[in-house]
């Protein structure tokens, strides 16, 4: 169960890692003039909870990026000084890797390699695994699915979800990448592999499961921002504003036991 503290003593930190939805320098692409330096959901729901926090956010970040970010983080400091620990996850086409001596991540909107439904069973296998991690070091956790895990990708990527859209496809929204499978069948077949994760996630600790619209899941960035103008900074950029990420705060402080 996680504790909502009423120490006036910032003595415990917030850790959090996730994806541009998240990333405390995030910046628009589609809009680089805007100022974009408001106060972020983790930061935001850190002053509740009255914590300190770390954020690890990366803009284009894939799943396997936010999980290894924060087992680094776990294994590599003082638990005790951790209050709560929550994953902001992305969508299961991004692909991650390190390079260079001081292993910086990077990231593809598009992995190369596998489909839909090897990208969706492995980022089924980062949740499980960011749980069984937590549970060992007897952390609390709440798992929050921020983007679509595979939906967009099904639906058909725009320009924006490549890596360098904007050499090319600047000021276009067009669909550009169209989903080369039977849409409806491997909607099924997605359901499927979610549903063989029913029993050994923790449902209760994991906003937006079961992650698929036909089951009843749902992402925060669909439910909280894209459908609301004010809460998303324009229709060609669906990232959240000031108050998309106060709601954001709100919304998964509301659901901390």
């Amino acid at each position: 169960m996680i504790v909502k503290p009423t120490m006036s003593k910032k003595s415990k930190i917030l850790l959090v890692s996730g994806c541009s939805n998240t990333d405390e320098n995030f910046y628009s692409e589609i809009h680089p003039q805007l100022d974009t330096s408001w106060s972020k959901w983790p930061e935001l729901l850190a002053k509740k909870l009255d914590m300190n926090y770390v954020n690890l956010g990366k803009s284009g970040a894939g799943n396997e990026y936010i999980y290894t970010s924060l087992l680094n983080y776990i294994a590599r400091n003082d638990t005790s000084n951790i209050g709560v620990v929550i994953p902001a996850w992305s969508q299961c086409q991004r692909k991650d890797f390190q390079h260079g001596n001081n292993g910086r991540w990077t990231n593809e909107r598009i992995d190369p390699h596998g489909d839909v439904f090897s990208w969706v069973t492995k980022s089924l296998t980062y949740y499980l695994s960011f749980q069984v991690m937590c549970e060992k070091y007897n952390l609390p956790y709440l798992q929050v699915q921020m983007l679509d895990l595979y939906q967009d990708w099904l639906n058909g990527l725009k320009p924006r979800a490549l890596t360098n859209w904007k050499d090319t496809y600047a000021g276009k929204n067009d669909i550009l990448i169209t989903y080369p499978g039977d849409k409806q069948k491997d909607t099924k077949k997605i359901v499927k592999i979610i549903n063989d994760y029913e029993d050994i996630i923790n449902t209760k600790k994991f906003i937006g499961w079961p992650l698929s619209r036909q089951l009843g899941g749902f992402s925060l960035q669909k439910e909280l921002i894209s459908l609301e103008t004010k809460t998303k900074i324009s229709d060609l950029d669906s990232h959240p504003t000031a108050l998309g990420h106060k709601k954001i705060a709100e919304f998964i402080y509301d659901r901390l036991d």
